[in-house]
């Protein structure tokens, strides 16, 4: 029997989550989302991405790497939906010489103390805002958004199909949709040894929220599901690690 979905709190608002997730080590994670979501955007003709031969973080895209020109751009409304710290937002600013607004919206108070905090250090508020709002509700007009992207925000719903109708709802026509998340484990063993592999060296309280989030994950499977039950007829969802999902669209109509 394949392991059961345990939910976990939606919001992470406590300054002890806030701070043991912001001081974690993801910035190879990030980075590859960043590179990543670059190399679909590239895809579909909305950025100017050159490809490479170095050396990439991504475990999906081993032996190429994503460098952009001087005139590299993405154009347009950037929603970051489930945001954290904003440290995602910040690396891709960080290699995207053009981009913006990004809007990193969160429902936890402390994580965006910490990414006002990052914003302004960086001084970056002209180009990141941080917005206090819950992903099931989200208020931007119909079809107003660019492009959509959310790196590990699904396994905190309860109801993940309330976040990817409000997704649907905000992406303009010819928009795009990056979605990354942990992939829920076959069994107990699988999270432990993924755990110990990814999270070995941090402390107790970091491991617990790994683990938890590997329990309130999706499979690929439910993820198809729910693609299909919101309307997502162009989205395409694959396990892109040994832990990760990916979910990439563009939306019809250009």
């Amino acid at each position: 029997m394949s392991l059961a979905r345990t939910l976990e709190p939606e919001v992470m608002d406590t300054v002890e989550e806030a701070v043991d997730y912001d001081s974690m080590n993801h910035t190879t994670v990030n980075r590859a989302f960043v590179q990543d979501l670059l190399r679909y955007v590239a895809e579909t003709g909305s950025v100017r991405v050159v490809l490479g031969d170095t050396e990439d973080v991504s475990p999906a895209r081993q032996g190429t790497e994503t460098s952009l020109d001087a005139e590299a751009s993405l154009g347009g409304t950037v929603i970051d939906v489930g945001a954290g710290t904003a440290l995602i937002p910040l690396e891709l600013v960080r290699m995207v010489p053009y981009v913006g607004p990004i809007i990193a919206v969160d429902l936890s108070v402390e994580m965006l103390r910490l990414a006002v905090r990052h914003i302004r250090n960086e001084k970056l508020r002209s180009r990141i805002l941080a917005l206090l709002t819950d992903a099931k509700y989200l208020p931007f007009v119909d079809g107003s958004c660019d492009v959509v992207m959310s790196n590990s925000i699904v396994h905190h719903i309860p109801r993940p199909v309330d976040v990817f109708c409000e997704l649907r709802r905000i992406i303009k026509p010819g928009g795009i949709l990056f979605l990354r998340d942990l992939m829920r484990p076959v069994s107990e063993n699988v999270v432990e040894q993924l755990v110990g592999q990814y999270a070995g060296g941090d402390n107790v309280h970091q491991q617990q929220l790994f683990r938890q989030s590997l329990h309130a994950a999706l499979s690929v499977d439910e993820v198809r599901d729910l693609l299909d039950a919101t309307g997502f007829e162009t989205a395409r969802v694959c396990a892109t690690s040994d832990r990760h999902w990916t979910v990439t669209a563009r939306m019809p109509g250009l």
